[in-house]
């Protein structure tokens, strides 16, 4: 049973022959009385003080886990963002060099048809020049003939 200050208040003691002084024993009773209220007080003061620091303490507990899971989630999103951007960014390379292939394809299959297109050309030249050289000859033969026929 836990003693109060109401108990040691109350507390009754019996006398003897050469007893206690009453006054004194009764004195002393009040100060022991208003000294343990004294520490009931404090003592409930503290259990408030530790309620409220363990309400604060799991308060803190769970606000730390929340940071903690938003860390890892910030982590995790980090993460999957690098990891989109590696992949977009190689299929952007990707595409960048099948359209580069493919503007070599088309500028070689240019500078073909350009090597075909002078070849032709020079073809063309070549018989445009001995036509003319025919035409000429059949001229100079006429003329002469056309001279020679005036003389």
């Amino acid at each position: 049973m836990a003693l109060t200050s109401l108990d040691i208040q109350e507390k009754e003691f019996g006398t003897g022959l050469f007893g206690y002084k009453k006054d004194e024993v009764d004195e002393f009773l009040e100060e022991v009385a208003e000294a343990l209220k004294e520490c009931q007080r404090e003592n409930n003061a503290l259990r408030d003080q530790v309620a409220r620091l363990e309400k604060e303490l799991e308060r803190l507990r769970k606000e730390e886990k929340s940071i903690k899971e938003a860390l890892l989630k910030a982590q995790e999103l980090a993460e999957s963002i690098k990891k989109q951007a590696e992949a977009e960014a190689k299929e952007f390379l990707l595409q960048a060099r099948e359209e580069a292939d493919r503007l070599i394809k088309e500028a070689k299959e240019k500078r073909d048809q350009i090597f075909i297109e002078i070849e032709t050309l020079k073809a063309e030249r070549e018989k445009i020049f001995i036509e003319l050289q025919t035409f000429l000859k059949t001229w100079q033969e006429y003329l002469e003939k056309a001279l020679k026929d005036k003389c």
